[in-house]
């Protein structure tokens, strides 16, 4: 498939702190929010940073032509992406990758799996489905919750999962899943690598079909530096050209 992707020099239009160290970003491109769907990403880069950084698209607004991204500052490049001001440039690539299949039989249920920053991409994608199904999101307390009103208003049944239990189960988000997920669904799935995996084994287990997108460093976004390598059907595919969205069927963690 050809993708269509840009390279730009775009003006911040919001940066904004939304919970402890989570922040959303949005910049206008009518060229990207036009084309992108829910699984994509774009690099981004900024001044004082060396290599762009991998951001998944968030929300796009075609009328406008917004796209929005969330990030969680954890390093250097992170923390000086939230110090940055409306107005201020930064360079955007893409959209790139490939994103979610949304063709889901009638019968089946889509079910969404997040942890952390994952909610970006999954919230992107509830957005993208025709038929609403459940969240399951799991983090480590409540006040790292993003985006569960905007799953309410769009008609999503939520289970949450917190590891200090301050808000809804205590555990892990794959507990509730295991218990309560039903033969007529799909999965689908984005957060830190141990969760995927238990996700995927849970989905296989049950011979549930679904899709992970899969979080891995990246430095080109294209393929180029091969430096974002997975084991997938017996051979390494490149996350951001090949994926990052892939079957779980297909996947194998080593």
């Amino acid at each position: 498939m050809d993708i269509k992707r840009w390279d730009y020099q775009l003006e911040i239009v919001e940066n904004k702190n939304i919970c402890l160290n989570f922040y959303k970003f949005s910049i206008v491109s009518k060229e990207i929010a036009t084309v992108a769907v829910a699984g994509q990403f774009c690099m981004i880069g900024f001044e004082k940073i060396f290599l762009r950084r991998p951001l998944s698209i968030y929300l796009v607004d075609k009328k406008k032509g917004t796209v929005s991204f969330l990030y969680k500052v954890v390093g250097k490049g992170t923390d000086i992406l939230s110090k940055l001001s409306v107005g201020e440039k930064i360079n955007v690539l893409g959209p790139l990758g490939h994103g979610y299949n949304l063709d889901i039989e009638e019968k089946k249920e889509p079910v969404l799996v997040a942890g952390g920053t994952g909610i970006a991409s999954i919230h992107f994608l509830a957005n993208s489905l025709k038929i609403k199904g459940s969240l399951y999101y799991g983090v480590r307390k409540k006040e790292e919750l993003l985006c569960l009103d905007k799953f309410e208003k769009m008609g999503w049944k939520i289970f949450v999962s917190t590891e200090d239990g301050s808000y809804g189960y205590k555990g892990f988000i794959t507990d509730l899943l295991q218990k309560q997920i039903k033969q007529e669904s799909v999965v689908y799935v984005c957060g830190p690598t141990p969760m995927m995996k238990k996700v995927i084994d849970i989905a296989k287990g049950k011979n549930i079909f679904g899709y992970a997108s899969l979080e891995q460093k990246m430095a080109c976004g294209m393929g180029v530096c091969q430096g974002c390598a997975v084991k997938i059907s017996n051979a390494y595919k490149m996350v951001c050209k090949d994926g990052p969205v892939f079957s779980i069927n297909d996947i194998y963690f080593e």
